[in-house]
């Protein structure tokens, strides 16, 4: 029994040993924990949270007494700048509406005051058609009165003079629209007529090859310039305008002729031949075919 005893003892006491350390470290670990447990520690715990409080709070007021006016600077700044930046966009959109109406100074004008113009030149030009040219200058210059940079008007003008033959006036005029790059064909032609009126040959040609350039595909402005070099005794060069004028208008017997007499001064029978033979097709005058045929015949023997 003594020795069961003492047996169990020497179990007992390593594992009791084991136990109690045990115990001990774990105590140490929690020892923070097991401390608070204490009233006294407590109490000094909610002391310290107080005073962390205390210093919060008073940290929260110095920083609003002392940032918030940098704070409603910085506001004001920023509303300042919104305001600039309106105001620079507001400038932005009037700044393209004028620039917009600029470029398009007759989009300007009241719906009336376009109408006016309308019926100004609508006048103006069936008083042209009737020969009054001092009736159709005055509406012209009404409308410039109106609208000073219309076109139509200046284009209106120059054919008057030109009409009448005061050759400075309309030269002056077309020379005009050339430089404020509104000229079309019709001012070169214009122009082309006016050379040819102080024989000026190489302004005429120069005149018609710019007609030719700003409308190609007019047939009569090729045909004022075939024309031009049969009155200069250049059927060669006047060859290559009479047939495009023919081609551009395919059903024109004056064209179609043009380019037959052509094609005869260039000694070319099978063209002269063949437009002969499309232009029984479009004209009924019998003495001029007839002609044609005989002059065919007569410059170019088969």
């Amino acid at each position: 029994m003594a020795m069961l005893r003492t047996m169990l003892y020497f179990i007992l006491l390593p594992i009791t040993t084991i136990s109690l350390s045990i115990l001990g470290i774990i105590a140490w670990r929690h020892w923070k924990e097991l401390r608070l447990l204490d009233p006294d520690s407590i109490q000094q715990e909610r002391e310290r949270q107080k005073r962390e409080e205390l210093l919060l709070q008073r940290f929260t007021r110095l920083k609003t007494e002392k940032l918030g006016p940098l704070k409603t600077l910085v506001q004001r700044g920023i509303m300042e700048i919104k305001r600039a930046y309106h105001a620079v966009y507001l400038k932005l959109v009037k700044f393209e509406k004028f620039y917009k109406q600029a470029k398009a100074p007759f989009a300007m004008l009241a719906p009336s005051v376009r109408e006016r113009i309308k019926l100004l030149l609508d006048d103006a030009r069936s008083l042209m058609r009737d020969l009054k040219w001092a009736d159709a200058e005055r509406r012209f210059l009404e409308v410039l009165n109106i609208d000073k940079h219309n076109t139509a008007a200046y284009k209106g003008l120059g054919v008057i003079y030109l009409k009448q033959k005061l050759y400075p006036q309309a030269r002056e005029t077309f020379s005009f629209l050339i430089k404020t790059r509104k000229a079309d064909e019709t001012c070169y032609a214009a122009l082309a007529e006016i050379a040819l009126s102080e024989e000026n040959v190489v302004e005429v040609e120069n005149m018609r090859r710019k007609a030719i350039e700003s409308s190609p595909r007019l047939a009569h402005r090729h045909a004022e310039l075939a024309e031009f070099y049969l009155s200069q005794n250049q059927p060669s060069r006047a060859w290559p305008f009479a047939k495009r004028a023919s081609e551009l208008e395919a059903k024109s017997a004056k064209y179609l002729e043009l380019s037959l007499e052509t094609a005869i001064l260039v000694g070319d029978r099978n063209e002269a031949k063949r437009r002969y033979d499309k232009l029984r097709l479009l004209s009924d005058d019998h003495p001029k075919l007839q002609a044609l045929k005989d002059k065919i015949e007569r410059s170019m023997p088969a």
